[in-house]
């Protein structure tokens, strides 16, 4: 059976949640960026909220775009082996 792979962006909640995932990934220590990523930070860093609370689209690069969809695939793949464990 096909499954899909998560990755793509349905709606712009999809988009802005994974950017959600990867800020609480970071803030609890559990993604963390050497030194030679340099760039991948100063992408992220550059991100910015609108006075609404939203994120600035226009301020996401690709780098930014391929962290958060990296960290929220991650996400969802640790939910589903979680899934499978309680299973068993």
């Amino acid at each position: 059976m096909y499954e899909p792979r998560w990755s793509f962006n349905d709606s712009r909640y999809e988009f802005e949640n994974k950017f959600n995932i990867l800020q609480v990934l970071i803030n609890e220590g559990r993604m963390n960026f050497s030194f030679q990523s340099r760039k991948t930070i100063e992408s992220l860093t550059k991100i910015r909220r609108l006075p609404n609370g939203r994120i600035d689209l226009n301020t996401i690069d690709e780098l930014a775009r391929t962290t958060a969809n990296m960290a929220g695939n991650f996400e969802h793949m640790m939910k589903q082996n979680n899934d499978t464990k309680h299973e068993e």
